[in-house]
């Protein structure tokens, strides 16, 4: 008897099951990933499982330990990284704070940027070096996107950190990071990126980018909860970085992690010397199950949905005479979609009245969307489809009266 095996799942099939696994799927038209992802049935189950550990007194550390090796396992995957360079931070903030601090600075250094297109937490503590006699050289971008090439020019035998988002929050578009970390690895510069609104939509591989620093949250494209990332070290950097925190999970040990075991230490050898007391285990729990979904899937694959979508949605508003940000080259294109003009506007309303009556629209029609810099600001992730898109594109051509 001949056995016909089941049709192999379509890429249709899997994001459809996908987005089956997403409430906020569901009940929203969802595409705010940009500001915070959402979260499955599977990792809300996974948080409330440690939660009620706590509550029955049946989970400790040990039987938690292999939830946050998962994570370290699934982040690298992502990356393209390895498991022991990867470190559990509280934010990115906090991730990027570790590394400036683990610097000795000297008068006459430089730090290399984009503050333009940069998040203000990207921008601040560098700043703060000044006081050590730091150069802080800002390189203006070029159109929308971050200046790969400026930034490149700009790097001198003084340049100790060279920084810049793999994707710029606002207008979203994909920095040319191998061009930054090229010109970096070249000068003996640390190229650090905030990977936060890239790592868990598109793929970004840490060598191919020639990175030694990578900061993400869980609460964006990770899909997990706030309060929670990681920091990713190569590994040949780790013993030239002294962290400021020490605690007994950032040193190099043998025993229990109460004991002290000599004044005399070392810090680990891996990235665990930026880790500083017990992780936020809630998070750690979501951020297993979420990443080992999106490595199920595989970030390549969606990063395929998340551009199609994004493309459509563009096109679409276009279509309406609606002023959409494009990059002048094809490979920045991201998942984030923005309309508007960069600047016209703050977080909370765009100085454009037509373009207010559409947020107030969408707002309206359960669309779930952000304003960032006065721009209308759209993101595509696996559980979105293509009925998200005609929503808002319908939704703005009523506001329009079209």
């Amino acid at each position: 008897m001949n056995v016909v095996p089941p049709p192999a799942a379509t890429a249709a099939d899997v994001f459809a099951k996908a987005r089956a696994n997403y409430p906020a799927a569901r009940e929203w038209t969802y595409l705010n990933v940009g500001s915070r992802g959402v979260v499955s049935d599977a990792t809300r189950a996974a948080t409330i499982a440690v939660v009620d550990g706590h509550w029955t007194v049946d989970v400790g550390k040990e039987t938690l330990a292999p939830m946050l090796a998962a994570c370290r396992r699934g982040f690298a995957h992502l990356i393209g990284g390895a498991a022991s360079e990867v470190a559990v931070a509280t934010s990115v903030s906090d991730g990027l704070n570790a590394i400036a601090n683990s610097i000795v600075w000297r008068a006459g250094d430089n730090v290399v940027m984009s503050a333009d297109y940069e998040h203000a937490n990207n921008v601040y503590l560098w700043h703060h070096l000044r006081r050590h006699g730091v150069e802080v050289r800002a390189v203006p971008p070029r159109g929308h996107e971050i200046d790969a090439e400026g930034l490149a020019a700009a790097i001198d035998a003084r340049t100790r950190v060279v920084t810049a988002s793999s994707v710029t929050f606002t207008p979203g578009f994909r920095t040319d990071l191998a061009t930054i970390g090229r010109a970096a690895r070249a000068k003996g510069a640390l190229f650090l990126v905030d990977g936060v609104q890239s790592c868990g939509v598109l793929r970004l591989d840490v060598d191919e980018s020639f990175v030694d620093a990578l900061v993400a949250s869980t609460s964006k494209g990770l899909l997990g909860l706030m309060g929670i990332g990681f920091l990713w070290v190569r590994k040949d950097w780790l013993p030239k970085l002294t962290p400021t925190y020490v605690a007994r999970t950032s040193i190099a040990t043998s025993g229990h992690y109460s004991e002290i075991e000599s004044v005399d230490f070392a810090f680990a050898p891996t990235a665990e010397r930026f880790e500083v007391g017990n992780p936020n285990w809630l998070g750690i729990a979501a951020a297993s199950q979420s990443i080992a979904e999106i490595n199920a899937i595989g970030v390549a694959e969606i990063e395929r949905h998340a551009l199609a979508l994004a493309e459509e949605l563009r096109a679409g508003l276009e279509k309406l005479g609606l002023p959409v940000l494009r990059p002048a080259s094809p490979r920045a294109y991201g998942h984030l979609v923005t309309v508007g003009a960069r600047g016209a506007g703050d977080a909370y309303a765009t100085q454009d009245p037509t373009l207010n009556a559409i947020a107030k629209a969408l707002t309206e029609a359960r669309v779930r969307f952000s304003i960032r810099r006065g721009l209308l600001r759209f993101g595509f992730h696996m559980y979105n489809d293509r009925s998200d898109v005609d929503v808002v594109v319908a939704t703005a051509r009523r506001a329009l009266g079209k």
